[in-house]
């Protein structure tokens, strides 16, 4: 699977947002899987222009576990936590 920039992902969040497009024909359209694209446009609604910043962060593994603590307390699955 291709790489795509934050610009790329950017624009394929709005792209999906301004028209009217299935998550499907776009994903199909751009490359990318179907999941990956909805996964962006959950990071853009939580973060708006922030969303595709750097990820790349040193979390202390006291502040991890009790991360993982609220996932399982909450119900969200991994994928759904990361992006709020």
């Amino acid at each position: 699977m291709k790489k795509f920039t934050k610009d790329e992902k950017f624009q394929a969040v709005r792209r999906y947002m301004d028209e009217t497009i299935s998550y499907r024909h776009l994903a199909n359209e751009i490359g990318v899987d179907n999941s990956a694209l909805r996964y962006w446009v959950k990071l853009y609604e939580y973060h708006g222009n922030q969303a595709f910043a750097c990820p790349y962060t040193n979390y202390s593994s006291d502040f991890k576990l009790k991360v993982i603590q609220w996932i399982k307390d909450e119900g969200y699955s991994i994928r759904e936590a990361s992006a709020l």
